[in-house]
Formats: C-alpha cells, sequence, structure tokens
C-alpha cells in the first residue's frame, strides 16, 4: 500500500492533519472555523480507523464504550453504534461557550483522509434540525499535504467553531455537538462522525469546551449500517487521487485479509466493493481475491 496517498504524516502537535484518501466541500453557515490542526486516521488493516473529536468527550467514548485508538475512528457504516446521532446519550452535559472556541481533537496511526469537515449543533429532540458552526475544505489535507507513516503516534490537534447566540436549532441546557466528515476518494464516499452532548453559556475567550467526568458506559446497542440522514453532502470538487491499488476486475470477490470474527462480514463487503471500484481501490494488506 503507498501510504503517501492513504496517510499524511504530521510534523509536530501544532501541525495540521490533512486527509489523504477523500475529499468534500462544505459552506460555511452562520459561523467561522479556523483549523490549528485537526484529526482523523487510522491503520489501514483495521478498516481504516481513523480519530476524531476527544474534546468535548464523544458519546462513542462516554456511552458507547469504543475504543479510542480504533473503533471510535471507524466509518459510521461500520462502527458499532453507527450513526452518532443515534448513539445513547450521554446525561453528563459538557459546556461549551458562545463565540469562538477550541474544540480538541486527535488523529490515530498517521492516517489522513481529503474531504472536507463540518461543525454542527443540533437539536437532541430532532437531529433533522442543525446549525454548521464550522466547516474547512479538504479538511486536514488543505492545511497539512505531507504523507505520513502507518504506525505514528497518537496526534494531537485542535480546531476553533464559533457558537451564536440567537438562531439555535436546539436548547443552550441541552445541544448535541456533532463533528462531521466525508471522505470521498471512494464510491459510496466514507462517512465519518463523532457527537458530543452539551450545554452553552459563558463566553469564549479562546478557551477550550470544558470536559465533565463522564456517566457510567452502557452497553452499545446493535450496530447500524445507515450513513446520516440528516445530512446531504455536498459534492466532491476535487478529483480523488489515483488509485495506489493494482487494477482490479469488476466482478471479482474479493474477502478481507485479517479482519477479525466481529468485522469479517462487513470488511468483506467493503472489500468487493472498492475493488471493483472504477477506479479500483484495493490495497493488498486489506483486501485479497477470493
Amino acid at each position: 500500500v503507498d501510504f503517501d496517498h492513504l496517510i499524511p504524516s504530521f510534523a509536530s502537535s501544532s501541525a495540521l492533519p490533512q486527509p489523504t484518501t477523500k475529499t468534500q466541500q462544505a459552506t460555511m453557515v452562520f459561523t467561522k472555523f479556523s483549523f490549528s490542526t485537526l484529526l482523523l486516521s487510522g491503520a489501514v488493516t483495521s478498516v481504516l480507523g481513523h480519530g476524531g473529536m476527544v474534546t468535548p468527550e464523544s458519546r462513542e467514548i462516554r456511552t458507547m464504550g469504543l475504543d479510542i485508538d480504533s473503533s471510535f475512528g471507524w466509518p459510521i457504516a461500520m462502527r458499532p453504534g453507527g450513526d452518532c446521532l443515534n448513539n445513547t446519550p450521554d446525561t453528563n452535559l459538557q459546556t461549551i461557550p458562545y463565540g469562538q472556541s477550541k474544540i480538541e481533537m486527535r488523529a490515530n496511526d498517521g492516517a489522513n483522509h481529503i474531504g472536507p469537515c463540518t461543525v454542527y449543533l443540533v437539536n437532541p429532540d430532532d437531529v433533522t434540525s442543525k446549525l454548521q458552526v464550522g466547516q474547512l475544505d479538504d479538511c486536514m489535507r488543505s492545511l497539512h499535504p505531507a504523507a505520513g507513516n502507518k504506525g505514528d503516534a497518537p496526534i494531537p490537534a485542535e480546531m476553533s467553531i464559533d457558537v451564536p447566540e440567537s438562531g439555535l436549532p436546539c436548547s443552550p441546557e441541552h445541544c448535541v455537538l456533532e463533528f462531521y466528515w466525508e471522505a470521498t476518494h471512494l464510491e459510496p464516499h466514507e462517512l465519518f462522525n463523532n457527537c458530543a452532548d452539551v450545554s452553552l453559556g459563558g463566553s469564549a475567550s479562546g478557551t477550550t469546551a470544558e470536559s465533565s467526568a463522564p456517566a457510567t458506559t452502557t452497553t452499545a446497542p446493535a450496530t447500524t449500517t445507515t450513513a446520516p440522514a440528516t445530512t446531504t453532502a455536498p459534492a466532491a470538487t476535487t478529483a480523488a487521487p489515483a488509485s495506489t491499488s493494482s487494477p482490479a476486475s469488476s466482478g471479482t470477490t474479493y474477502v478481507s485479509v485479517g479482519a477479525d470474527s466481529s468485522m469479517k462480514a462487513a470488511m468483506d463487503q467493503w472489500c468487493n466493493d472498492n475493488c471493483n471500484n472504477d477506479p479500483p481501490y484495493c490495497p493488498d494488506t486489506t483486501c485479497t481475491a477470493a
């Protein structure tokens, strides 16, 4: 696998990770969104387990009990619990201020993908009602174009959002902060999100969102494989990078390499879809012809 196209590098914790395998755009609504550094990453042999938002801490960690180093950052369709907007809510709310503030992120294993990332405030009682409070075209890839290395230590990152005091889709007493990213190097695109249950209050003054102790972790509900119905993905404006794998013949059956039993069926399907794609994306460390 050519990790130059799969996994960008990060020169330092202040350097911005960039997605190298996907591309997307989103339009800012109501807010400014600055990126000091972002996250998204994962091991190719583990279905590209990426990173995500770590402060405020997400439902995936607090109520779903997912692993910060792997399943926490998997694509929505493969992650236990699926779309974070449908995950068990966290009743121990964290506070984020009005105005501009920083959200902390983390990149696992040096991976980064092309595609825009967007941050929303969402009504927990009606997840179709949301307000965009941050956005970055091509996500980290637009800020840190260098390639990275599989096996890199987790890279801390942060970005800024801007929360208005009016026109909110939710009560200040309880909103969901959703980080949403679409990787556009594949068809269908891979979708990622993280959700944190928050309250709004005070002024930012450049502070980081406060994270209180998490509530007791509960058992994750059955996995759902439906991509989030709440967001219409904007069309990619940058051509996907050329495949770094050997071409695959359409209709060939593929199976995954090294996937554990709980992920075997999903990974086999992933390999069949992407190895038979035009152009194919079929890393030999992840997929092989049956």
